[in-house]
């Protein structure tokens, strides 16, 4: 019983931070593809945390938009996939640091607690509409982010010590490694390896595993396309998850003015002439 009750836990902790990062953080702040109501957009910031700071996190990712794969983009694997992955946050190439980032789990999160506010900050100026909320701005803050880190870290394995001794703390660990990685394949693995249907510049792709096991976001040439779709799924046989919930919070009064998804029109307007006729690239509306 204590098993299960600790895999809950990890099932619960891996769709918090679906919400967290690829609704709130990305499409939320980061591309203003929807509002959602100010309670539940900052308890999912608060939970999202780890990601990093919101104000640095939305400055970085509009300037990879604006500069996808070129010498100013923060993260491309033009640079080496170590430094898409996860170097970018630490000023590594090397892949010894980097795959020890990687598999650091709740060490990772209290060094961030340290590190990320005071880094990366060169594209902060870029999301001055995150910065002018005062309660982003104050997590943003060095001081604040590491208390929520800590907080973070205690209150999570705490849980799983609680529900499942040490085999659940294996078990959270093991969790958070995973979506760790997952977030990172997002700028490694999603623009080396997979399905490029537009007639684009950007390395950005569509790859059905990191799709599924992120909910949506690995419908990355869909999104690059379309940055501010609120939904990714524009190929039938897609699924977005995030495009459900999406849904079902708009139906709940909880997200609202959202964004135009693309049409069918607009989707083949941007296809290769290669794969104009293929089944795999029929738009899905």
């Amino acid at each position: 019983m204590q098993l299960l009750n600790a895999l809950v836990l990890c099932m619960v902790y891996v769709v918090l931070a679906g919400l967290a990062v690829g609704l709130v953080y990305h499409r939320t702040l980061s591309h203003r593809a929807l509002r959602l109501a100010p309670w539940f957009e900052r308890t999912l910031v608060t939970l999202g945390l780890p990601a990093g700071t919101p104000v640095q996190w939305a400055g970085n990712h509009r300037r990879h938009h604006a500069h996808t794969d070129q010498e100013e983009d923060p993260h491309s694997p033009r640079h080496g996939f170590w430094h898409a992955h996860n170097g970018w946050y630490i000023s590594q190439t090397h892949w010894v640091p980097c795959l020890a980032y990687a598999l650091a789990g709740p060490l990772r999160t209290l060094f961030d607690g340290w590190h990320r506010p005071r880094s990366n900050q060169e594209s902060v100026h870029l999301a001055p509409d995150v910065a002018a909320d005062p309660y982003y701005r104050f997590v943003s803050r060095p001081g604040p982010y590491l208390a929520f880190a800590v907080a973070h870290v205690a209150g999570f394995y705490g849980a799983a010590w609680a529900l499942g001794g040490t085999a659940g703390l294996i078990m959270l660990m093991a969790t958070q490694i995973l979506v760790y990685n997952l977030g990172d394949a997002i700028d490694s693995a999603a623009h080396l390896i997979g399905d490029r249907p537009f007639a684009v510049t950007h390395l950005a792709t569509n790859h059905p595993w990191v799709a599924f096991l992120t909910f949506g976001e690995g419908w990355h040439a869909n999104h690059h396309s379309f940055p501010r779709s609120p939904r990714t799924d524009i190929f039938r046989g897609q699924v977005d998850v995030i495009w459900w919930e999406i849904r079902l919070l708009a139906l709940l009064g909880i997200a609202s003015e959202l964004h135009k998804a693309p049409s069918a029109t607009d989707v083949r307007a941007r296809l290769k002439d290669s794969v104009k006729d293929s089944p795999a690239h029929v738009p899905a509306r």
